[in-house]
């Protein structure tokens, strides 16, 4: 019987997997409420959503892009999932006397665009993150914290471009939703520079962990 590898079947890796599928289905939901920042606006998920990137770039640094790959389709299909579960929790009729129904549609119930916006930004841009920090990874020289900001910055540039355009095309000015995008990319990439020093600890812990090389 051939012996299988380790990292194949780690529980740190199924636990940190669990955490960011966890993150990004919070984040989605926090998507419905808008905080406001200086002047700017920026959209509640910036709260955890870093989170799961952080863990993103833990995947692509100790697990290759492949298995990365894996987990982020993974997470869309349960972005995708939970869309379609509170869609049909609104769609069939609440008793007479539950009296937040209206308010449960209201947070919950995203419209097909939001929902395309959601999933596209998120596909896309996590796609973006990891497989920067991968390709960066084959220059002996760029040292991890390089990489880990350098694909932060271009994976939330992606997932804040594609959701600002596609959710708010039409119903914002274009200024607002350049500024949007900007502070998100902005808060998002510091968010990871100050979590840096644990992002890299951790990184560290999971390769000795997985008994993996640096």
């Amino acid at each position: 019987m051939v012996k299988k590898n380790k990292v194949n079947n780690s529980d740190l890796f199924m636990y940190m997997s669990i955490v960011f599928v966890v993150c990004l289905l919070l984040s989605n939901i926090l998507a419905s409420k808008l905080l406001k920042i200086a002047s700017y606006s920026v959209t509640a998920g910036v709260l955890v959503f870093p989170i799961s990137y952080i863990i993103n770039d833990i995947f692509s640094e100790v697990y290759g892009y492949e298995k990365t790959k894996k987990i982020i389709f993974f997470g869309f299909l349960m972005n995708l999932f939970m869309v379609l579960i509170f869609s049909l929790a609104i769609i069939i009729p609440a008793p007479v006397w539950f009296e937040n129904n209206d308010a449960f549609k209201l947070i919950l119930g995203s419209t097909p665009r939001n929902c395309l916006a959601s999933l596209m930004a998120y596909l896309f841009g996590s796609l973006v993150n990891a497989k920067i920090l991968v390709k960066m990874k084959s220059n002996k020289n760029n040292k991890f914290g390089v990489r880990a900001i350098v694909s932060t910055i271009f994976g939330e540039f992606t997932d804040s471009l594609i959701f600002v355009f596609i959710a708010f095309l039409g119903n914002l000015p274009l200024s607002q939703m350049i500024s949007m995008i900007l502070i998100q990319v902005i808060i998002k990439t510091l968010y990871e520079i100050v979590c840096l020093p644990i992002t890299t600890n951790l990184v560290n812990k999971v390769k000795k962990y997985e008994n993996i090389g640096k």
